[in-house]
């Protein structure tokens, strides 16, 4: 695992049992996205769009006495597949494993309430951003500007629950998230999007406890086995309570879903 020192903006690895107390960021990805290779030359990457929000990062876990700091935009190698690989298919823990997440909403001012509602972020509307949600022991939401928002655990909870349809006791303890039925958990992501069609799939990960290799180009199919893994070590029944939707192709004969979209309605079954 690949940190931030958030006082030299160094990056450093640590592996197994050496990894530290470190925070970790949530956000949407927008323009100039400083990758790891920019990060090389700080000068140049302190020029680009996407630093500001890794420095404020930085700079609020410092306040908070952290001094790591993990951000999926530059701390992957994403040049490497082996390592793209080995970081997806770790991210959950990653998350869950963390101090602290910070969940940047970059489209949202809690000082412009009379233009925009918290949640109709786009954040909200993210697929990697649920398990960025449910996974952390603790989210705390900051603005556009870094301002204080609330916490997923206290004041945000309802609100957080209405807008997702995830329900609150599993806010409260992440770990009761695999007693939620396999189409309860689809069902949260139903409504999201991610920029790479495989994303769906991968995304969703940890929400099951699977593994599998990335598979970048096979578009829709990433879900198919997706589901085929969860079948394999479940015996959940749910994963085949889907609905037809426009989405559907008209040939589609497979007992198993076209796409999280057919589980829209996942939350009326329980296992």
């Amino acid at each position: 695992m690949r940190l931030i020192d958030v006082k030299s903006f160094a990056l450093s690895e640590f592996f197994g049992s050496n990894i530290p107390h470190y925070a970790i960021l949530s956000h949407t990805w927008g323009a100039e996205e400083v990758t790891f290779q920019d990060w090389q030359n700080l000068k140049r990457a302190s020029r680009m769009q996407g630093f500001e929000k890794i420095r404020d990062a930085c700079l609020q876990a410092r306040r908070d006495g952290y001094r790591w700091l993990w951000v999926d935009t530059n701390c992957i190698d994403k040049t490497s597949s082996s390592e793209l690989t080995e970081a997806i298919n770790s991210m959950y823990r990653w998350y869950a494993d963390a101090g602290i997440c910070y969940a940047y909403l970059a489209d949202y001012s809690p000082r412009a309430t009379s233009r925009s509602k918290f949640s109709d972020s786009r954040w909200f509307t993210r697929g990697w951003t649920l398990q960025e949600l449910v996974a952390p022991k603790e989210v705390v939401f900051y603005g556009a500007d870094w301002h204080f928002i609330g916490r997923k655990s206290d004041t945000l909870l309802e609100a957080i629950s209405s807008v997702t349809g995830i329900p609150t006791v599993v806010f409260r303890n992440p770990k009761l998230i695999g007693v939620q039925s396999i189409a309860e958990r689809m069902s949260w992501l139903a409504g999201r999007k991610t920029t790479r069609e495989e994303d769906m799939a991968y995304c969703t990960l940890g929400l099951f406890d699977i593994n599998m290799p990335l598979l970048y180009g096979e578009g829709m199919k990433a879900f198919t086995r997706l589901q085929e893994e969860i079948i394999k070590v479940s015996t959940d029944h749910t994963i085949f309570c889907w609905h037809w939707t426009a989405h559907t192709p008209k040939d589609w004969v497979s007992l198993l879903a076209p796409s999280p979209q057919a589980f829209s309605y996942g939350s009326r079954y329980q296992s």
